[in-house]
């Protein structure tokens, strides 16, 4: 059996320096950030990298005891794909930046002004969200599974859970909890047993594994936030579909929305949701089958078998752009349509997604975290009335906290990595 695809890189790469200049990183974001620092990134094992489930013979050895950590981001041109859809990915994700910042400039601002913690790309073997990310000027941050035990999250995070997802029990509740708090979880292909296990009753494997394939997507609400624009061709995308991919079974229809679809995977594996979501608590989970990062394509109809400047004119790119990304080293003939096509769904998803995610981050903010510590440093108590102790949770100055209770001079809060407990009212402003 083939072998599900090459190892994507020989790094686990830990990315804290966000890969853009931005604003200053807040409060909460300077204490991430220096809190992940501190951590000793363990060696993985092969049971932590190596996916569960029906196995091909010889993936145990992608895990290597000699991995090494790096404070860098990951490249466009990675090692996973056909060099055709690593040009193809670098294109579209340049159509797709002109095309925002003229017709969506508040969602590109938005993007835009997302901080380093703001996305956190737990690293995979079979798929490199990181990269659609770089290529469309997302800053994040990449660290390998095995820190989520010992990381706090943000509600104002969007976690990117790359294939195969494997995490810790311990880890698969702190998922939940992140997005009953608002937080955004995405997810890719195997990370499907982490999303079962974490939301039991909305989706799951449906016991069966996907050949090598490509299938013809079908995008089913175009009003959807995260499917803005997805759309160019009037062919149906076509996605990549890896040697033993999980397809979606839908348990839940009420809860879950099934974004896309594809009645070739139905008719071939049973079931054919392709993107879906719903909402738990205040917080948001997205999974797909297949990867973000598409490695390989098929070209059916003629349209998609044109030169890319077709599709670069689809999407809404004069000539005069087109020639401007030719003397940037972006030669947009050198891939083909149906490729860009491909490519450009999976980046305005997740583009889609980032945006809309910050823009909820702002009414969050404004309503619910609308108070900020004013001391250096401030401990919670378990009670009005008790003090805090040396195990009481810490927040610093300039901390944004959610007011949930009042009695007297003590106030009952939240802050945004979780903890709960009170304070004096005169810590608060």
């Amino acid at each position: 059996m083939q072998l599900r695809s090459v190892v994507c890189a020989a790094l686990l790469c830990v990315s804290l320096r966000p890969a853009f200049a931005g604003d200053a990183p807040t409060a909460e974001q300077k204490s991430w950030e220096d809190k992940l620092r501190q951590m000793a990134p363990p060696a993985p094992s092969p049971a932590a990298t190596a996916p569960a489930g029906p196995m091909q013979a010889g993936k145990a050895k992608l895990a290597s005891s000699s991995v090494s950590y790096e404070f860098s981001d990951a490249t466009v041109d990675g090692a996973l794909g056909t060099t055709e859809m690593r040009k193809a990915n670098r294109v579209a994700a340049e159509i797709l930046q002109r095309r925002m910042e003229e017709t969506r400039p508040a969602d590109f601002k938005l993007i835009r002004e997302a901080a380093g913690a703001d996305v956190v790309v737990l690293s995979g073997v079979y798929d490199r969200v990181q990269d659609v990310l770089r290529a469309a000027q997302i800053k994040h941050v990449v660290v390998p599974p095995q820190l989520l035990d010992q990381m706090e999250l943000m509600s104002t995070q969007t976690v990117m859970l790359n294939c195969p997802g494997n995490v810790s029990e311990a880890s698969v509740k702190k998922l939940r909890d992140f997005v009953a708090r608002g937080g955004y979880l995405v997810s890719t292909d195997w990370a499907l047993r982490t999303v079962e296990k974490a939301f039991p009753g909305t989706i799951g494997h449906n016991g069966k594994t996907t050949p090598n394939d490509v299938v013809s997507v079908q995008v089913h609400d175009d009003k959807e936030p995260l499917l803005r624009h997805v759309k160019v061709m009037r062919d149906h995308p076509r996605w990549w579909l890896e040697a033993s991919s999980y397809p979606i079974h839908v348990k839940d229809p009420k809860q879950v929305r099934v974004l896309m679809s594809s009645q070739e995977m139905a008719q071939k594996y049973g079931d054919g949701a392709m993107v879906v979501s719903f909402h738990h608590q205040q917080g948001k989970v997205l999974h797909m089958t297949s990867h973000f990062f598409l490695q390989q394509s098929k070209l059916i109809g003629d349209s998609e078998k044109q030169k890319g400047s077709s599709f670069a004119k689809g999407a809404g790119l004069s000539d005069q752009q087109i020639t401007e990304l030719a003397k940037k080293g972006v030669a947009v003939d050198e891939v083909k349509a149906g490729e860009l096509n491909a490519a450009y769904s999976m980046q305005q998803v997740s583009t889609n997604l980032i945006a809309e995610k910050q823009a909820q981050n702002q009414e969050m903010l404004r309503k619910q975290y609308s108070s900020r510590v004013k001391s250096e440093e401030v401990g919670l108590s378990s009670g009005d009335a008790a003090p805090p102790t040396a195990q009481s949770p810490r927040l610093k100055k300039d901390f944004r906290v959610q007011v949930i209770e009042k009695k007297g001079t003590k106030a009952k809060v939240r802050d945004l990595f979780g903890n709960e407990g009170w304070l004096s009212v005169d810590q608060l402003y």
